[in-house]
């Protein structure tokens, strides 16, 4: 009896645009740990340097055709299903983030009686997909394990759901280690210089200018701060604005193989995040940079970040909390307090390699012990 494991996501491989999940997945398929014989995903030209087929397949999102044939806009992804069913006594297939994608596959083996020749496992890559409770049950119908960021983020669906089945792994967000690194202190002090930034404590926020990532909350806590440019330096990463704030500097936008530069200058970072986060992979970067940071608590943060690595915000809408979380951390800053390594809280590429991995193997040793 052979097994096959697949992977399937809606996003060609590789992903020609940023995206946290794309870069690890692209990591693990060129890495040793890569034990996957499958990947059925979107048209692109790219390659990877793999040992895993490629299934590269056309998609249909026309939304009349979707609205009168269901299932039609995934047809290419099934036909490739039912390709490697011929080959194979059974699948193990996981579904990348894509809940309308689980679902037809899902229909699709039930229509085609073969639930018993297949184990389907979601990987979640956010925090809730808020489902209504009838849409839930569609879902998660035949869904063997999901794997979560968090396990706030599992806790979160559980309580949410009348009904919440699958086994559930969770496997934190990694980040690149060989990248992502603190600085000596006159290495530091080096680069500080080469920016106009010496004897200034900096802070930084980074992120794409969108409402939910809480820059506008900074901003006015940072007016009402009203420390001087003399004395710290607000980096804003990410965002085109033309506005003038005393003390700070907007970067705008930087290609992400350069972002390292900003957390290694930077003494303190700010994650003013006002949505539930799935994981927090920026605050993971800034604290394996070495930043004291001050985070809100949203979200699958408090998973790997708490009061010991810097502040914990419970209520991150009320101003007045930032205003003195920036005071109490410019008194650190100034006392030249020691910001401990924490990086052991953070797993690195390989280490995410590896669990997620154990995944695809735990599944087929269940099944060999069937046969």
């Amino acid at each position: 009896m052979n097994t096959a494991k697949v992977i399937i996501s809606e996003h060609p491989i590789p992903y020609p645009k940023n995206g946290s999940w794309s870069q690890r997945m692209e990591y693990f398929l060129e890495s040793d740990y890569n034990c996957i014989d499958y990947y059925i995903c979107g048209k692109i030209n790219g390659t990877l340097k793999s040992k895993t087929t490629f299934y590269r397949v056309n998609q249909y999102k026309s939304k009349f055709i979707s609205k009168f044939f269901k299932g039609y806009r995934y047809k290419e992804y099934t036909k490739s299903i039912r390709d490697l069913l011929l080959k194979h006594d059974h699948l193990i297939i996981c579904v990348v983030d894509n809940v309308k994608l689980k679902i037809a596959i899902n229909s699709y083996l039930e229509k085609n009686n073969a639930l018993n020749k297949v184990t389907l496992i979601f990987y979640n890559c956010g925090y809730s997909y808020y489902l209504d409770d009838t849409t839930t049950a569609t879902f998660l119908k035949n869904c063997s394990e999901m794997i979560f960021l968090t396990e706030n983020a599992y806790l979160y669906n559980k309580q949410k759901y009348i009904e919440f089945t699958p086994e559930v792994t969770i496997i934190n967000n990694p980040v690149n280690k060989q990248k992502f690194f603190s600085i000596p202190k006159l290495e530091k002090e080096s680069l500080l210089k080469e920016n106009q930034l010496h004897n200034k404590i900096v802070y930084l926020w980074l992120s794409h200018d969108r409402e939910k990532k809480g820059l506008n909350i900074v901003l006015n806590a940072w007016k009402d701060w009203n420390k001087s440019p003399d004395e710290a330096q607000l980096l804003v990463v990410g965002a085109k604005r033309s506005e003038k704030i005393n003390g700070v500097q907007f970067i705008g936008q930087v290609p992400s193989d350069l972002v390292d530069k900003y957390y290694k200058m930077a003494h303190v970072y700010l994650f003013p995040t006002l949505c539930k986060e799935g994981f927090g992979l920026s605050l993971a970067q800034a604290m394996c940079c070495g930043c004291f940071s001050i985070a809100a608590n949203n979200g699958g943060v408090s998973d790997f970040f708490n009061s010991e690595n810097g502040i914990l915000i419970d209520s991150p809408n009320i101003i007045a909390n930032w205003v003195k979380s920036f005071n109490d951390s410019f008194e650190l800053m100034n006392q030249n307090y020691q910001v401990q390594s924490f990086e052991n809280q953070i797993l690195s590429n390989d280490e995410w390699c590896q669990k997620f991995a154990k995944v695809f193997d735990k599944w087929e040793q269940r099944f060999k012990g069937k046969t």
